[in-house]
């Protein structure tokens, strides 16, 4: 069953939202950090299904980097940028 095309889609949306400067970080700081754990584990999810589904774990691996560092200022906000635009170029493209 190919759910990574979707999964990465909407997880780089959802990277994407939390790089929105202000917004992003109040939501962030407004449940202390805990965004950042649960993506976390959706990226971890993710690293999973792309090794069963033979797809490109880069995405998912930057993922768990990049929400472990995002509680930084700044580096959090270039970090989800970055993710987000990764996972969403792997799953329009399908890798």
């Amino acid at each position: 069953m190919a759910i990574q095309r979707p999964y990465k889609i909407v997880l780089g949306l959802i990277e994407l939202f939390f790089a929105i400067p202000i917004l992003g970080g109040a939501i962030i700081l407004a449940h202390a950090w805990t965004p950042l754990g649960i993506l976390v584990l959706f990226h971890l999810l993710g690293v999973f299904l792309s090794y069963n589904e033979k797809k490109s774990k880069v995405g998912h691996i930057l993922g768990v980097i990049g929400n472990a560092l995002a509680w930084i200022p700044f580096i959090g906000w270039f970090v989800h940028i970055i993710v987000g635009i990764t996972l969403l170029i792997q799953g329009i493209t399908d890798k």
